[in-house]
């Protein structure tokens, strides 16, 4: 039986960390090893972890089965991932959030998927959180991605027993609760980063997926693995520091990965989307569009990235784009625009 690094990401979710600890304790596969890295929490996390994984306690994660690490400070939630994977040891890696809860045979459903050595990646069924809610709507399916390079995750907000029933071959997977092969990882990664540690958060898995898609790794996605997930909901409870990475990340996603002569083919709906984007953040989080300013700075160090990503490919973009969607927009319009949601202070979550 392989091993499996779980590693988890905190940053402020003593609230969510023992019911997330408990479900992967409960897992009916056995070989797992943890790696909980905290992001300089202050919380009561640092005291929880000890606690619940540290040398004292007992248990399933007691022994050499698990590492914790605890930062000072933040250091983004790619970085943190990157720290993890350099100290687990596991032929897969997953990625964890302290706000998911696993059903008792998500990991070894995802597990199995990887018999296909194509399969780079696992996703399972993400539902809204909590388990048994009476909605059982989707929070995750996997990853789209459109014509105009926005993303979202398949299913947002429908019926979980009505949608994505069957496995199937995805773009991507969310990063939140989903399952690497260190081969394909090791495979993909640039300047020694598994996740781009310039995106500090947020589309760190998409940019992956996208990598990953151009060295011809698969994402599998099976529904039979089922986690739930408190991000979810119809509304955008966002601080600055998520709509400054979200509108930052996907210029630095798309300088890396994607191809000019489709961005020329599909310029016309990413213009759009940009007055959009660009007008719904002046409404709501002005500040946000500063981190353009950022972008600029990080353009050359994106350049030397692409240089090795594209030196790598071997699926021609036409196949890339393939993936890629038409856009919903009036969909889109009547979230972003016609409700400005509310936006918070801080920026507590990761995802």
């Amino acid at each position: 039986m392989s091993l499996v690094s779980v590693v988890l990401v905190n940053f402020n979710g003593a609230k969510d960390l023992p019911y997330c600890i408990e479900s992967l304790s409960r897992q009916d596969y056995k070989e797992i090893e943890l790696i909980a890295i905290d992001n300089g929490s202050n919380d009561g996390s640092k005291e929880i972890l000890l606690s619940l994984v540290g040398e004292s306690a007992t248990g399933r994660f007691s022994g050499n089965s698990h590492t914790l690490v605890f930062n000072k400070e933040n250091i983004g939630f790619s970085k943190a991932l990157n720290q993890g994977i350099r100290l687990s040891s596991g032929e897969f890696i997953m990625s964890l959030n302290p706000d998911v809860i696993l059903e008792q045979n998500f990991i070894s459903t995802l597990i199995c998927e990887f018999e296909n050595d194509e399969v780079g990646s696992a996703s399972g069924k993400l539902l809204r959180f909590p388990p048994g809610n009476m909605d059982n709507m989707i929070d995750s399916a996997g990853h789209i991605i459109f014509r105009n390079r926005l993303c979202e995750n398949r299913g947002e907000g429908f019926p979980g027993n009505e949608k994505f029933l069957e496995p199937e071959y995805i773009f991507g997977t969310c990063g939140a609760a989903a399952i690497y092969s260190r081969r394909m990882l090791e495979d993909v990664k640039v300047f020694d980063e598994y996740f781009d540690e310039d995106f500090f958060a947020f589309w760190e898995d998409i940019d992956l997926d996208w990598r990953a898609n151009l060295r011809g790794w698969r994402c599998a996605y099976n529904p039979e693995a089922i986690a739930y997930h408190r991000r979810g909901g119809a509304g955008y409870r966002k601080s600055l520091l998520v709509e400054y990475h979200n509108y930052k990340n996907r210029y630095l996603m798309m300088i890396k990965n994607d191809s000019a002569r489709y961005i020329l083919k599909n310029l016309l709906g990413i213009i759009l989307t940009e007055v959009l984007k660009g007008g719904a953040l002046l409404i709501r989080c002005p500040r946000a569009v500063l981190s353009l300013f950022e972008v600029i700075r990080l353009t050359p160090k994106m350049i030397a990235k692409r240089r090795i990503i594209q030196s790598r490919r071997i699926v021609p973009a036409r196949e890339i784009n393939s993936w890629f969607e038409p856009f919903p927009y009036r969909k889109w319009i009547r979230r972003h625009l016609l409700s400005r949601g509310e936006m918070i202070r801080g920026g507590d979550a990761l995802r």
